[in-house]
C-alpha cells in the first residue's frame, strides 16, 4: 500500500471517528435534556400526589364526622 493510500485511509478513519464522536455528543445532550424533563415531571407528580394524600385524609375525616351515626349526623 502506498503512503498516500495509507494517509487517505487514516484520513477517512479519522473523519468517521469525528462524525461518530459528534453523534454521540449530540445523543448525550438529548439524553441530558430528557433527564431534566423527567426530573421536572417527578417534582410535579410528587406535588400532585401530596395534594391527593391531603384530600384523601380530609375526605376520611369528613366521612367519620358526618357518617358516624345512624342518621348520618353526629348527635350534639
Amino acid at each position: 500500500m502506498a503512503v498516500s493510500e495509507l494517509e487517505k485511509a487514516f484520513g477517512t478513519l479519522s473523519d468517521a471517528l469525528n462524525l461518530t464522536e459528534s453523534e454521540i455528543t449530540e445523543e448525550i445532550k438529548i439524553i441530558q435534556q430528557q433527564i431534566e424533563e423527567l426530573k421536572n415531571r417527578i417534582v410535579e407528580l410528587t406535588g400532585k400526589q401530596e395534594t391527593l394524600a391531603h384530600d384523601r385524609t380530609s375526605i376520611s375525616e369528613m366521612v367519620e364526622r358526618y357518617c358516624a351515626t345512624e342518621n348520618g349526623a353526629q348527635s350534639t
